[in-house]
């Protein structure tokens, strides 16, 4: 079947979040990539951003973008919050969309309910997360669903920057939509993926991707005028690489983060950054035997 289906790429603006640091380089939260794939009558949206403005911001560009379909289906890529809080705002707006993702993602999203939902609403705070949240539906054991009469496929890995993730396949356009197992020019939160052992299974979902061979790779946070292409798959590679590089070299948490920001200047989200750091050096002195 020739391919027929347009996909566009909406990334949701880096916004405060009310953590108080005092670095003020360190209060943003990252952009985040929402992808819009369309066919003649119908279209998929993958992963919305955490907050009523930015959803109804993403509700507007999708009514722009697709005039006249039908959305059919809101995928979840992985349990984070900041792909998926803006579900009841799109839903809102397109009711007849079903929001769905991999039994093991709904999995990780039930498990971690409803903490995880109020650390979200500390970080934006004051109404800024919409109220009635939907866990997504699970897909079949196959994770496909059509529309139009083309196959998307949700695919689970191991672990990325989170435990439960998948990413979204869609055969007919060469393209996999990775949620936060590839990554832009924004630093991988490594606050989850804090061991050796967890970064190496990021490190194996991102060959399982590159095998498929894809044209088009869409990370899950990135800058806008950033290109959609398979050398993210290697570029999120070499980062964990070189993070594992200068977490064996450093003293601290805080030279670790130094000599990331040295390597990677031009990346976002510092706070993430701060964070992953110190998660990691953490686990990393402690299999060492480190300060015992």
């Amino acid at each position: 079947m020739p391919a027929t289906l347009q996909v566009d790429v909406y990334v949701a603006p880096a916004i405060p979040i009310a953590n108080g640091h005092p670095d003020p380089s360190k209060r943003l939260f990252s952009p985040i990539s929402c992808t819009l794939i369309q066919g003649p009558t119908s279209a998929v949206l993958i992963d919305t951003p955490a907050t009523i403005d930015l959803a109804q911001d993403l509700a507007k560009w999708v009514k722009e973008t697709a005039p006249g379909k039908t959305l059919r289906f809101i995928y979840t890529t992985h349990a984070h919050g900041d792909h998926f809080l803006g579900n009841p705002v799109l839903v809102q707006h397109f009711p007849e969309a079903q929001c769905v993702a991999t039994s093991t993602v709904v999995n990780d999203i039930e498990k971690q309910w409803p903490e995880s939902l109020a650390m979200w609403g500390k970080m934006f705070p004051n109404g800024q997360i919409a109220d009635g949240q939907v866990i997504p539906k699970p897909l079949n054991a196959d994770g496909e669903f059509v529309i139009d009469g083309y196959a998307f496929r949700g695919i689970d890995v191991t672990h990325s920057d989170t435990e439960a993730s998948s990413f979204l396949y869609v055969p007919a356009l060469k393209l996999v939509v990775c949620g936060d197992i590839v990554y832009g020019d924004c630093y991988q939160f490594f606050g989850e993926a804090s061991t050796q052992e967890k970064r190496k299974q990021w490190l194996d979902a991102l060959d399982q991707i590159a095998a498929l061979k894809p044209d088009i790779v869409v990370p899950g946070h990135k800058r806008e005028s950033q290109a959609n292409g398979p050398y993210l798959i290697e570029a999120t590679k070499e980062y964990i690489l070189t993070f594992e590089e200068e977490l064996s070299k450093a003293e601290n948490a805080e030279a670790l983060e130094k000599a990331i920001v040295s390597r990677y200047p031009q990346r976002m989200n510092r706070f993430l950054l701060e964070w992953s750091c110190k998660g990691s050096f953490e686990e990393y002195s402690r299999a060492k035997g480190i300060g015992r």
